[in-house]
This record gives C-alpha cells, sequence and structure tokens, in this order.
C-alpha cells in the first residue's frame, strides 16, 4: 500500500537519459504515455499502427508493460529510490482499448501485417534489436499441430531481422466447457496447470523467441493483510506456478515456455458459490507504472504473464549494453544458461504425479515442472560477470550441413581433481533456423549439441561419422547428473543442460560436439550454407574457498590460441 501511493514529489528531480549509445528497446503493445516522469527521459521514438490513434497508452497495459522492461524489479527501485534508464525504450502501439468491454485487444485480422510493418520500422530502419510482446490470441491455444498465425510471423522475423522477441505465455481465466477450475483456483492447485484448456496460446508456441511464463511473488490478499485470521486464498506460494500461467509443449514437443519471471498471483473469493473463476488479484500482483498517474498514484499493482515477460526483456536490455554486438541467439543463449528450475516450482507438482507423469507414454523422460517452467527463473547475481570461482564461456559460430564441430572445455586439472566437493558445468545452445508452416517438418535445419568425455580431440573425432545425414550414436552424450535429457533439449531451438559431479578424473577431457542436419526439403530449402548459431559455457567450482577458476582457463585457453597460431 505505501509503495503504490508514492508521491510524485519523492521521486527524484532529473532522471537521467540512457546513454546515447544504449541499447533499443521496443514495446509493441497498447502504446505508452510518454509523459510518466518515470519513462519520458527513456522514449526516443513512437509509431502508431491503429487507425486514427494516437500513440498514447488509453488502457494502461503499454505503460505497465514499459515501466518493468524499463526498470526490472519496481518494488527494489522504490526502495531504494533509485531510478535509471539504462536503455532506449521504443513505443509501437498495435493494440488498443475496447471501449465497450474495457479491455486491450488487437485486431485479429491484420495483426500480423501490423507486426511486420512495426518491426520493418523499428529493427529496419532504427536498429532496434530486442522486442516485447506481451499478447495473446485466446482464440488460438495451440493445437499440437503446425506453428502458424503470430507465432510463425515472429519466429520469420527474428531470423529475417536477428531480433530477440520475448513472449508471454497467455493467461488462463478459467474455462467453463468443461469447467476448469470446477470449485476453485486454490483447491484445484496446481492440477489445472496442465489441463488441456491451459496450453499455451499464440504467438507463445514460437519456436525463435523467448517465452515466458508467470511465479507467483507474493500470496497474501489484501484481505489477508487487513484480516490475520483469514489465511491461504492464493493457491501458489513465492516462486511457485502462478495459477494463471500456461503450459506448453510447444511443436514436437519443444519446452515452452522457456524461462519465468514474477508475474503476480490471484486468490479465491472468500464465498466461492458461482465465483469460482473469479479474479481476485489486489494484493498479489507486480508494482509497476500507472498510465493514468495524473490525479492517481505513479504506480500500479496488476497480475498476468504479460507482466512476467518485460521482466526477462530488462534483463536482455541490460545484456545488450554489456555486450553490443551480440547477436539474438547469443542473447537468448546468455539468458537460458543462467536460469534454474526453482524448488518451489518442482514441490508445486505432488511427488507421485511427477513419477508417473516421467514413466507415462509420450511424457517418458519429460519432467512435469518443466512443461509449466521451462528452464525456470534467471539467477541474475551470475547473469552479467564472471568471479574466481564461476566462468562463463561464450562464443558465436556458424557450420555447415551434415557437419560436426568441435569445442574442448579449458578445464585447469584444479577443477578435475579428484577431491570430492561440488562443481557444475551448464551448456546452452541457440540457434534461429528458417521455418514454413506448410511443411511436414517446421523448422529447415537442426542445430544440437552433446557433451562426451574423452582422452583427446582426434579420439572424439574418430568416434564421429561425418558422412551421414543420420544423427549418429557413435558417442553418447555423458548422462551422469545432467538435469534435462538430450531428447527433451534438442527440441528446441534454445537447448540447455547442467551436470553437476563431485569427483573428476584430470585425466579425461570434456568437449561439446555440435552437429547440423537439415531436414529434407530439396531445392526449396532456405539454409544458408553456413548457418549461425551461439554456445555458452557456465564453469561453476563454488565449494572451493580457493578457486583461481578465472585465471587459470584464461591461461588455458590463451595457450591454446598460441598453439593455432603456430599450425596456422
Amino acid at each position: 500500500h505505501e509503495q503504490l501511493n508514492v508521491p510524485i514529489e519523492a521521486i527524484p528531480l532529473g532522471i537521467p537519459s540512457p546513454a546515447p549509445e544504449a541499447a533499443r528497446v521496443c514495446i509493441l503493445d497498447s502504446g505508452l504515455n510518454a509523459n510518466h516522469p518515470l519513462l519520458k527521459t527513456a522514449i526516443a521514438d513512437s509509431e502508431s499502427y491503429i487507425a486514427d490513434q494516437g500513440v498514447d497508452d488509453e488502457s494502461g497495459h503499454g505503460t505497465a508493460v514499459a515501466g518493468i522492461a524499463l526498470y526490472g524489479d519496481i518494488e527494489a527501485c522504490v526502495a531504494a529510490n533509485f531510478w535509471q534508464p539504462q536503455f532506449w525504450l521504443y513505443n509501437g502501439k498495435v493494440m488498443y482499448l475496447d471501449q465497450q468491454t474495457g479491455e486491450t485487444r488487437f485486431d485479429e485480422k491484420t495483426i500480423e501485417r501490423t507486426l511486420t510493418e512495426a518491426v520493418e520500422y523499428f529493427a529496419g530502419e532504427l536498429g532496434c534489436r530486442i522486442f516485447n510482446v506481451s499478447l495473446g490470441n485466446a482464440n488460438a491455444p495451440y493445437d499440437g499441430r503446425h506453428i502458424r498465425g503470430i507465432a510463425y510471423v515472429l519466429d520469420k522475423l527474428a531470423r529475417e531481422y536477428d531480433a530477440l522477441f520475448i513472449v508471454s505465455a497467455g493467461n488462463f481465466n478459467g474455462s467453463d466447457n468443461p469447467p476448469v477450475p470446477q470449485t476453485s483456483w486454490r483447491d484445484e492447485y496446481p492440477h489445472y496447470l496442465m489441463n488441456e484448456a491451459s496450453v499455451i496460446i499464440d504467438p507463445a508456441p514460437a519456436l525463435n523467441v523467448i517465452t515466458v511464463g508467470s511465479l507467483a511473488r507474493h500470496n497474501a490478499h489484501i484481505d489477508e493483510q487487513r484480516y490475520p485470521e483469514i489465511n491461504a486464498l492464493s493457491p501458489a506460494s513465492e516462486d511457485q506456478p502462478s495459477p494463471f500461467t500456461r503450459h506448453g509443449p510447444s511443436i514436437n514437443k519443444a519446452l515452452k515456455p522457456d524461462l519465468m519471471a514474477a508475474g503476480g498471483n490471484r486468490a479465491s473469493p472468500l464465498r466461492q458459490d458461482d465465483k469460482q473463476w473469479k479474479n481476485e488479484e489486489r494484493g498479489m500482483g507486480v508494482l509497476t507504472l500507472n498510465h493514468q498517474f495524473v490525479g492517481g498514484t505513479l504506480l500500479n499493482e496488476t497480475s498476468g504473464t504479460s507482466f512476467a515477460a518485460p521482466y526477462i526483456t530488462h534483463l536482455a536490455g541490460r545484456l545488450l549494453n554489456e555486450y553490443p554486438q551480440a547477436s539474438a541467439n547469443m542473447l537468448r543463449a546468455i539468458l537460458v544458461n543462467h536460469a534454474n528450475l526453482p524448488d518451489q516450482c518442482v514441490t508445486a507438482f505432488a511427488e507421485d504425479w511427477r513419477t508417473s507423469y516421467k514413466k507415462a507414454k509420450g511424457t517418458t523422460h519429460r519432467e512435469l515442472p518443466r512443461e509449466v517452467a521451462g528452464y525456470g527463473k534467471i539467477d541474475e547475481e551470475a547473469l552479467y560477470r564472471s568471479s574466481d570461482n564461476v566462468v562463463v564461456l561464450m562464443a558465436e559460430e556458424s557450420i555447415g550441413n551434415n557437419a560436426h564441430q568441435f569445442f574442448e572445455l579449458p578445464l585447469p586439472e584444479s577443477y578435475l581433481r579428484s577431491e570430492r566437493s561440488l562443481r557444475e558445468v551448464r551448456i546452452t545452445l541457440a540457434y534461429t533456423p528458417p521455418v514454413r508452416t506448410t511443411r511436414l517438418d517446421y523448422i529447415a535445419t537442426k542445430i544440437s549439441y552433446r557433451l562426451v568425455k574423452a582422452t583427446s580431440l582426434a579420439d572424439v573425432e574418430r568416434r564421429f561419422n561425418h558422412d551421414t545425414q543420420q544423427e549418429t550414436e557413435s558417442m553418447k552424450e555423458y548422462d551422469r547428473g545432467r538435469t534435462i535429457t538430450a531428447d527433451t533439449r534438442n527440441k528446441g531451438t534454445v537447448q540447455s543442460s547442467v551436470w553437476q559431479f563431485k569427483q573428476g578424473n584430470p585425466v579425461q577431457k570434456w568437449f561439446v560436439v555440435v552437429t547440423r542436419q537439415d531436414k529434407d526439403w530439396g531445392s526449396l530449402s532456405p539454409c544458408l550454407d553456413q548457418e549461425s548459431y551461439a554456445l555458452v559455457v557456465t564453469v561453476a567450482d563454488q565449494e572451493n574457498q580457493q578457486a583461481q577458476l578465472y585465471n587459470e582457463i584464461q591461461l588455458r585457453i590463451q595457450a591454446q590460441e598460441r598453439v593455432r597460431a603456430r599450425i596456422g
């Protein structure tokens, strides 16, 4: 309540603009109120794609999304009274306020053309690299077959403009045929999270984007805050999936959503008769900006996956400032590489349900929580820098068809020591394939990786067959301590797994083998001779108080470069 009512006089005067060369992030939404005191110094350009309407935000949706995209955790900003825009916001109005229903809408008949036109302008002419698209078509739930509609358009645009699109998974507000939930959100949580009615909606199934689902942050409804004797009205606790978030997977069972972020919560009403779908959210949402601040408050509270997505957009914008030459593939790979599935997401689902799901026909070896939460929540502390005992390695490469590329991980002997202590290697690959919704195979090429161990690079090369289009099993992936199977992660265009181990072997070397295999599209194949991808590896030795991992890996890389220079 106190944060919602922060007076304008408490906001520091002269909030600075971002640096001229800062990243450019476009919000494709219901417009922005550019005169908001917390936005106005960061807005660079605006364009309306709604006939006979200006660029201002009548519904409040776009301004709320933009506030989170620009500042991230607004609760933390309020607590510190620190407001520092780090990148430029561009405003593309593609939705409008329906005056009859009070809802934010877009024209289903023209939205694909509208988005294409907007991206052509903001990416093609103004150089925007990151787009937040917090919209969804509830009339187009993913049917398990081909990807169409907005998702298909975004998949094409992502490749054409090397742009990162961050989209919301969509909100599930109940179903009446059959009724879901039947009695209350609380009593039937989390079962309806996996109900057929709560599947992701267009454009969330898109493969070349980051799809974001919602986690709960607060779980005390306004009534509970006022009356302590009332408790447990809300289904979800902190870092559990929000009751309204939707589940995947996408085409060919690719993991969706990719990531999760705080998007709010909801509660069951005190009297549930005929109100099982009523949304009670006061006191449990996320804090953001109020578009009607004149005569009102600067800030507002709201819930939805629409407001989880811009949090990831905020992190991506800061990453692009750190690595201004990074491709969209690299941004996706870095973000997902720093994600972990919260324990609360796992325990939200009963153990016997998780076990039976993993053994059931059609979902064998798949983890139930990941169908809702994907790769999980980003660890921000590790996102932007390496340390003495956590090192991030990055590479942007390209690969030809039916080829393998080999990366030896520069792991020092001190890291591969035989003494017992927990260590971790996480590997993420991202690529942006051509897509075609009229083909049996939606994507034209498949790039994947596997982690293997051997005594030498020559040994690894000998055991991979370069002459076949079929994926070789000549050397299986190392699977001990692995979080996600190769079969599960390889369905998507961003692929990540984590390996944990307690005892190493200094004699063994670790290799990442990247493989490309095009689909049989004949002479119509739109693939390039060399297809680009990004590879990110994090090496962690966090239990070693004497670790000098950063320096040791740096020295090994320098030694490898000297060897390559002599060979060249």
